[in-house]
C-alpha cells in the first residue's frame, strides 16, 4: 500500500470513529446523588430501575438507566420520575424526564429544599420484592403535574426530553459531548511522507496523475487544519 492509499484509508478510519455510536447498554441500578441545601447533608443513593428511595419529601423512581459501551467516552443516561409530597399531604410529580450524569444542570429538579442528580448506571444483585408493581408504576402517572409553582397538564408537561418511550439519547449526546479533540489532532497532524524511491510521485515528473492526486489531497489537508 502506497503512502497516499494508506492516508485515504486513514480519512476513511477518522470518519467512521467520530460518527458512529454504540447502542447503550441497559443497566438494572441508577446511583444518584441527593442534598439537602438547608442541612447540606448529602447523600448516594442507589435506586433500582422499577424501585423507589425517598430522599427527605421526596420519592424518587427511576424508569430506565442506560449507560456507555466501555469504547466509548463515559456517561449514564436515566429516565427518573420524582414526586414531592406538599404540606398538605399531596404527593404531586415534579420532575419526569431524562439525566445526564456528565450534565447534572441540563435536566435538573427544581425544587427549594432538595438537590438530585444522576451518578451512575450500573448492574447490581437487587431485590425484585422491592420493585414497585405495574399498577403502582402507572399510578404515578395519574399524579397532579408541577412545573415551576403551577399545575401543568400531562401534555404541557410532556417534552422530548420527558418521553420515555423517544429516548433523545443521541440528540443528549450531541448537545453535550465534547468534539472529539484527540482524535482531530492526531488527524490534523498526520503527515505526507513520500517514498524517495519514488522519482514520480516526489518531483511530479512522468506520472500527472499522481501529481495531481497529491495536490488534491494537499487542498483537503489545508482545508482541514483551517
Amino acid at each position: 500500500m502506497n503512502k497516499i492509499s494508506a492516508f485515504v484509508c486513514a480519512l476513511g478510519l477518522f470518519g467512521a470513529i467520530t460518527n458512529v455510536h454504540a447502542e447503550e447498554i441497559d443497566t438494572n441500578t441508577a446511583q444518584m446523588q441527593a442534598m439537602d441545601k438547608i442541612t447540606g447533608r448529602v447523600s448516594v443513593i442507589n435506586v433500582p430501575v422499577g424501585g423507589e428511595v425517598k430522599f427527605g419529601s421526596l420519592s424518587i423512581v427511576v424508569r430506565s438507566c442506560k449507560t456507555r459501551p466501555v469504547e466509548e467516552t463515559p456517561d449514564n443516561f436515566a429516565f427518573v420520575d420524582v414526586a414531592d409530597t406538599t404540606l398538605q399531604g399531596e404527593q404531586v410529580n415534579i420532575f419526569k424526564g431524562w439525566m445526564i450524569s456528565s450534565s447534572p444542570a441540563t435536566h435538573a429538579v427544581e425544587h427549594p429544599i432538595f438537590d438530585v442528580w444522576l451518578l451512575k448506571c450500573y448492574n447490581t444483585k437487587i431485590d425484585k420484592t422491592a420493585l414497585l408493581d405495574a399498577e403502582q408504576l402507572s399510578a404515578r402517572d395519574t399524579l397532579k403535574m408541577i412545573r415551576d409553582g403551577k399545575e401543568v397538564t400531562p401534555e404541557e408537561a410532556v417534552t422530548e426530553q420527558e418521553t420515555e418511550t423517544n429516548t433523545p439519547i443521541a440528540e443528549m449526546q450531541a448537545e453535550n459531548e465534547p468534539q472529539n479533540d484527540d482524535a482531530a489532532q492526531e488527524m490534523m497532524s498526520v503527515e505526507f511522507i513520500y517514498d524517495e524511491e519514488n522519482e514520480d510521485i516526489e518531483t511530479g515528473g512522468e506520472s500527472g496523475e499522481d501529481s495531481e492526486q497529491i495536490e488534491k489531497i494537499e487542498e483537503q489537508t489545508e482545508a482541514i487544519e483551517q
